[in-house]
Parts: structure tokens; C-alpha cells; sequence
């Protein structure tokens, strides 16, 4: 009995067991009572039932193995090579970039500012730009403390456009040759305001500049 049960045993794990083996076994379409032996048998296998096999052929569960398919630890790229093309791009466009320092050489401690101004007037805009009193550049025109452009100014309604300097200067020294100045740079014209009356312009300015004579100031 005990030999049946491992050869059963060892058939079934090779997958060769058919009805002849079954029929061996105690399974027959002629016995009409099951033995021992088949219930035994017909147990291993986790029959439940005890059907009459005729010629049909018993059903015997398989398995089969399917790849395993493991998720790659690679990123996929956030953009596409046109995506970073037009970024790239979209960085170089002096339009929507910052604005470029007029000159790379000066100090950076200024600051930039968009201020609306009624014209384009010096005095207008340099009172804009260093937020002071009217009456103050008028005092400094007269004192011949203005510069534009390194040069005196003639007038102060003289009008100014994109990319000039516009100086007041506090102070000389003599003896290092240097002046210090309040100095307003007219970066950018970036519209009107609503009602058309004003224009809107950016604006970079020191309080503080320190710089040799010859540089700041042109004949």
C-alpha cells in the first residue's frame, strides 16, 4: 500500500499520470463500489466527488510559470529633448530674460526699479529714480552737481532716453582723485500706464557709487 501511495506520489509530481494509471489504481467503469485503495488514491489527488470516468480523461490542475516583469529603477525624462531645446532657448531671449547690466564693471550694490513717470524730462526722471524732492535737484542743477552722460547738464528738462546715466554728485576728493555720486541708469521703457498719462520705466540706481574722476566725469 504504502509503495502505491509513492509511486502515486512521484507520477503526480512529473505530471505523467493518466486514466490508464487511475485504472491501475482501482478506477474502472466495471466496479460499481470504490475500495480502499481508490478512495485512498482519489484522495490525493483532492477529488471530492467520485465521478464515473467512462473514457473520459480526469481533469489534473497545471501550472504555469509567467516572466516577472520588475519595474525599472531608471527615471524617465521629465522633458523631451524639444522641450529642453525651447527651454534653452526660451533662457538665451534677451526679451524675456532679466535685464543685462550696462556695465558689468560697476559695484552691485544697486537696486532696480520700475517707476511711472509723467515724461521723459532729466529732472523728472532722476527724482523718480532716487525718490527725491523736486526742489533738491533743482538745487543741485544749480550748484552744476548733474551729469549726464559724464558731461554737465545744460538743461534739466533736457529729454533722456534708454540707456543713459543720469549723476548727481555728492561729494569730490581731491586728494584719491575720486567722487561719489548718486547715479540713476535708464534700463528699459516697459509701457504706459492705463490711462495713457504715464510711462512705465525700469530703473537701476546707487546711492553711493564711488568712483575715479576720469571715469565719472567726461569732458
Amino acid at each position: 500500500m504504502r509503495s502505491l501511495v509513492l509511486q502515486v506520489l512521484a507520477m503526480r509530481q512529473l505530471g505523467r499520470l493518466n486514466p490508464r494509471h487511475l485504472l491501475a489504481a482501482g478506477y474502472g467503469p466495471r466496479r460499481t463500489e470504490w475500495g480502499p485503495r481508490t478512495i485512498h488514491t482519489r484522495q490525493l489527488f483532492g477529488c471530492s466527488s467520485l465521478p464515473v470516468l467512462g473514457g473520459h480523461r480526469p481533469a489534473v490542475k497545471s501550472w504555469s510559470l509567467h516572466h516577472l516583469r520588475f519595474k525599472s529603477k531608471t527615471k524617465a525624462p521629465s522633458h523631451t529633448a524639444q522641450e529642453q531645446k525651447d527651454e534653452v532657448e526660451d533662457k538665451n531671449d534677451p526679451e524675456d530674460s532679466d535685464y543685462e547690466d550696462v556695465d558689468p564693471n560697476l559695484p552691485k550694490d544697486y537696486k532696480d526699479m520700475e517707476k511711472y513717470v509723467p515724461s521723459f524730462r532729466y529732472d523728472v526722471v532722476l527724482k523718480a529714480g532716487l525718490d527725491l524732492a523736486r526742489n533738491k535737484i533743482e538745487d543741485a542743477f544749480y550748484r552744476n552737481k548733474l551729469r549726464l552722460n559724464g558731461q554737465k547738464l545744460i538743461k534739466k528738462s533736457k529729454t533722456v532716453k534708454v540707456g543713459d546715466t543720469l549723476d548727481l554728485v555728492m561729494s569730490e576728493n581731491n586728494e584719491t582723485n575720486t567722487v561719489i555720486l548718486m547715479r540713476v541708469i535708464l534700463r528699459r521703457v516697459l509701457g504706459e500706464s492705463n490711462d495713457g498719462d504715464k510711462y512705465k520705466l525700469s530703473i537701476r540706481r546707487w546711492k553711493g557709487l564711488e568712483l575715479a574722476k576720469d571715469e565719472a566725469f567726461k569732458p
